[in-house]
C-alpha cells in the first residue's frame, strides 16, 4: 500500500471541514512546538560551547601568565 493509497484512506473520515481544520492546527502547533524546542537546544548547545570556549581561553592566559612569570624568575644575570 502506498503513501497515497493511506492518505486516501482517511480523507473520508473527516466529514466535517472544521474537524480537519482542528486536526492540521494541531499538526501545525506540534511541529512549531518541536521547532521551537529544537532551536532552544541549538541556542543552549551554542551557549554552553561559547561558555567552554572563554573557559579554556582563561586557562591558557593564565599558563601564559604563568610562563612569563617563569622566564622573569629566571633570568641569565642570577646564574
Amino acid at each position: 500500500m502506498s503513501d497515497a493509497d493511506i492518505d486516501d484512506d482517511f480523507d473520508d473520515d473527516f466529514i466535517d471541514d472544521d474537524d480537519a481544520k482542528m486536526v492540521e492546527e494541531a499538526e501545525t502547533s506540534v511541529r512549531t512546538r518541536l521547532s521551537s524546542l529544537e532551536k532552544r537546544r541549538l541556542i543552549d548547545n551554542l551557549l554552553e560551547e561559547k561558555r567552554l570556549e572563554k573557559e579554556l581561553k582563561d586557562e591558557l592566559d593564565d599558563l601564559d601568565n604563568l610562563n612569563d612569570d617563569w622566564d622573569e624568575d629566571w633570568d641569565d644575570d642570577d646564574l
